[in-house]
């Protein structure tokens, strides 16, 4: 039965018959742990990290690449054909910087007639 207990967790309680039974099939399949490959074999795509390079890396950048990493190695243990996308995000501001210095100092850069 499963047990609220407090904000974000949630307590689970197994029978130990269940957990026995369980044990038992992991232990005579030791390559799949007895994790069945999926018969519904799909291309799925996880993004993740997805830093702003125009602001400071954090550890929360960190977070995300591991939790998509490791959902990603889950897909793939089950069967799936995953690709990894690790989005480095938000380059407009860096652009939009490098138009700004080339109107201050090169303005003839931006003219058709003269570039």
């Amino acid at each position: 039965e499963p047990e609220i207990a407090g904000p974000g967790f949630i307590n689970l309680r197994f029978k130990k018959e269940y957990l026995e039974q369980s044990l038992m099939n992991m232990a005579n399949d030791a390559e799949r742990l007895a994790v069945p490959v999926t018969s519904n074999k799909q291309k799925i795509v996880v993004d993740f990290s997805s830093p702003n390079i125009a602001k400071e890396m954090h550890v929360g950048h960190l977070r995300s690449t591991i939790i998509g990493d490791t959902l990603s190695n889950v897909l793939e243990f089950s069967g799936h054909d995953v690709t990894r996308l690790n989005h480095v995000g938000d380059w407009g501001t860096q652009f939009g910087m490098l138009v700004e210095h080339l109107r201050d100092e090169y303005p003839a850069a931006l003219n058709k007639e003269t570039s």
